[in-house]
């Protein structure tokens, strides 16, 4: 055997054994964004830190995100220990206020984003996305898509 492959086969054993490593899973937190509310004041995404934070991702024209606003926002209601913020993505105020005037909703906290600039931090490829994040703002659940009362529940108690 060469010379050389005295040394070429350890270091490629160590190199693959290394490359095979599970990687440790990084840590989503909720980022910190200047953004508009729906009366036109501006609120930092963070502020929300403090309690249990789930972050809804919908648009008005989304109808899965239609069908489950009025169940998030009696959740949002029943559970006050919680806070619940609604992060409109591509829309802007008058297009939400009709929104709830059509559905006969209030809805809380919500934030506007018409230039889907949170898409990408938050990982959000479709709508709807509810984010759970705990009071530090550190990501502990996501749902994909148009999320149940019964599933809405049982991430609620996870907090």
């Amino acid at each position: 055997m060469k010379l050389w492959m005295w040394f070429a086969v350890p270091l490629a054993g160590l190199l693959g054994f290394w490359l095979l490593q599970p990687k440790a899973p990084t840590v989503e937190v909720l980022p910190s964004a200047a953004l508009e509310r729906i009366d036109g004041q501006m609120v930092n995404l963070a502020d929300f830190k403090g309690k249990p934070i789930v972050l809804n991702a919908w648009a008005t024209w989304c109808g899965p995100c239609r069908r489950e606003m009025p169940m998030l926002v009696q959740a949002a209601r029943a559970n006050p220990e919680v806070h619940f913020v609604f992060l409109n993505i591509s829309d802007g105020p008058e297009a939400v206020r009709a929104f709830e005037k059509e559905l006969g909703l209030k809805i809380p906290n919500v934030l506007l984003d018409p230039e889907a600039r949170l898409s990408e931090p938050l990982r959000i490829q479709g709508l709807p996305v509810t984010l759970f994040y705990d009071a530090e703002g550190t990501l502990v659940n996501r749902h994909i898509g148009e999320i149940s009362a019964v599933k809405l529940e049982a991430l609620l108690q996870a907090f």
